[in-house]
């Protein structure tokens, strides 16, 4: 493992001393008291302590805190597809991207209700703005991304998490979550990147790219939420970049985090898909490998999306098709007065775009 000790998550002899460091945070009493409202802080601190290894920090404090954000910000949480999961088998989790942190930290909950153990999580190293949220991420499993550099540099960053990617899935047995795309997709257009295909081959060193790929045992997972937690401020980003510019703030990142995590999402679904087989895999000839598996992930990601009342809403106020049995009116009423609250046309027309785009995808695939 030394030759990854820049990029993989601590081990439980490292534990100890993140746990020290986020007990002292000064937020910790306001993040504990999110998930235990009723809780003495200071035992509360003390137990935490005595957490000897990451298993149990993620089977009792991570586990709990990610059932309170289902209790508190959701109607339901619904998921299909576990039983496509072999025992004793380990993953690679494609995902399409909605939620900066609640897409993985859903599938780490229920991989630990069904299976035991939890996945290594991939994500942005933009997200290690501040000491405290680097502890709390890297004692739950992930793995930093390269986002930045120059040409030789970020090649060479990403040839090196291919390679630790490849050995934790094939070696030692562990999964693996990673979003379809660099950064959530604001528009609603789950797309996966050829380019992440690529960077997946990159482990192969030589191997059979298909061969590669089909080792690490891809599982596609879709995301479904009936709210988007983020609507206003991805519309308002995108809006920004349609109108000359977007300058993203400081700690705007963390504020996505946060506001992801205590905002309403109404109905939410997990489904996870079939793994993909290297037949699926093989390219018809003269097309591009990294193209076809892209597109093959499309194509389940989205058809696999759980339509929510809010994109039929979406769709007949895009399109003016009436979709009779689809939505409530209440739902449709809340929806305009969600719209209302931006204070643009264009912007109010970006957001019916986004909640409209799953509707659209699907009705292609048919």
């Amino acid at each position: 493992m030394d030759n990854f000790d820049d990029i993989r998550p601590f081990n439980d002899s490292e534990l100890p001393a993140a746990l020290q460091r986020i007990t002292a945070w000064d937020m910790f009493p306001q993040v504990i008291r999110f998930i235990y409202p009723n809780a003495d802080i200071n035992e509360l601190k003390h137990r935490l302590l005595e957490v000897t290894s990451i298993h149990q920090f993620q089977s009792t404090l991570m586990r709990d805190a990610i059932r309170r954000i289902i209790d508190t910000t959701t109607t339901s949480f619904t998921h299909s597809g576990l039983k496509h999961l072999r025992r004793g088998v380990p993953y690679l989790f494609i995902s399409n991207h909605r939620d900066i942190t609640l897409d993985a930290f859903l599938l780490q909950l229920l991989l630990l209700d069904h299976r035991g153990d939890t996945s290594h999580i991939v994500f942005g190293n933009n997200l290690l703005a501040m000491p405290a949220v680097e502890d709390l991420f890297r004692s739950n499993k992930l793995i930093p991304m390269p986002r930045n550099g120059s040409p030789r540099a970020f090649y060479n960053s990403l040839h090196h998490l291919s390679d630790y990617l490849t050995d934790l899935i094939t070696r030692q047995h562990q999964s693996v979550w990673i979003a379809q795309n660099n950064g959530r997709a604001k528009d609603g257009h789950d797309m996966t990147a050829p380019a992440l295909i690529k960077m997946l081959i990159l482990g192969a060193n030589g191997t059979d790219p298909i061969k590669a790929l089909a080792d690490l045992h891809i599982v596609p997972v879709t995301m479904s939420y009936e709210w988007d937690p983020c609507d206003i401020m991805k519309a308002n980003e995108l809006y920004c970049k349609q109108n000359g510019g977007y300058q993203k703030a400081p700690l705007e990142d963390l504020k996505s985090v946060v506001t992801g995590i205590i905002s309403p999402k109404g109905k939410v679904h997990l489904a996870i898909g079939t793994p993909l087989t290297p037949s699926d895999m093989r390219p018809e000839p003269g097309e591009d490998l990294c193209n076809h598996v892209a597109s093959l992930l499309d194509r389940k990601i989205q058809g696999n999306y759980h339509l929510m009342p809010t994109n039929y809403v979406a769709y007949s106020l895009l399109t003016g098709q009436d979709l009779p049995g689809r939505y409530t009116e209440l739902t449709r009423t809340r929806f305009l007065q969600h719209l209302d609250t931006l204070p643009h046309p264009d912007m109010r027309r970006i957001m019916i775009e986004t909640y409209a785009a799953p509707v659209e995808a699907i009705r292609t695939l048919q």
